[in-house]
Order: C-alpha cells, then structure tokens, then sequence
C-alpha cells in the first residue's frame, strides 16, 4: 500500500501510518494466512506411456443443426499430447455409435501411426 500511496502523496511519518492502519484493518486480519485453512498436499498424477491412454472428453450440444443434421460437438483431448479432436456429432446418437465414432476417427488413425513409428525405429 505504501509504495501505492507514495507515488501520489506524501506526508510526515507516512510509511508508520499506513502501517498502523493496515495491521488495524479487519479485511486485512481476514485475509491474512494464519486465518485461512491450510491447502491440501499436492497429488501427484501419473503420466501417460502411450499416446490416447488418458483421454478427456466433452460435448457441446445445443447446436444449430448442420446439413449431415449434426448438432453437437465431441470434444476427446488426450493428456500426453496434448493434442484435440474436434468430431461433429448427434446428440440423439447411442453409446455403440459414439465408440464406432472413436474407433474410426481417433484410434485407426493412431494405430496406422504407431504401426509406422515402430516400423521406422526398428529399420
């Protein structure tokens, strides 16, 4: 608050006055450390081997409807890659419906990836 202040006005014994102040302010004693809880211990996470291994989805729904009569989007983030897939889809459709989506759009075309990686590490 000084170095604030200090900028703009100045007066005898300042620097003691806005101490006094502060250390007599009950928003400050409020915020103060000793008044809060103690956080919790940080977890740690584990962190993925494989590309895909740890997934995040999420979809976004409500949409206007699109020509192929899509109105949502699946949202499928992989922790490791940090890397996105964005995949129009309907709200109305089933869970088997969601994995064939999956299958063909996320993992074939990790698979074919992978397949490749290997083949050129091993060359």
């Amino acid at each position: 608050m000084y170095h604030d202040l200090k900028e703009v006005y100045w007066w005898n014994n300042m620097k003691r006055n806005i101490a006094e102040y502060v250390a007599q302010c009950s928003n400050f004693q409020q915020g103060k450390a000793e008044h809060q809880r103690p956080g919790d211990l940080a977890q740690t996470m584990d962190i993925p081997i494989w590309k895909w291994e740890a997934i995040n989805m999420d979809f976004n729904t409500g949409l206007p409807f699109s020509f192929k009569r899509y109105d949502s989007i699946w949202v499928i983030i992989d922790w490791l890659m940090k890397s996105a897939h964005f995949l129009p889809v309907k709200s109305s459709s089933t869970s088997k419906e969601y994995a064939k989506i999956y299958v063909r759009e996320v993992t074939d075309g990790q698979a074919e990836c992978t397949i490749q990686t290997l083949k050129d590490m091993l060359r």
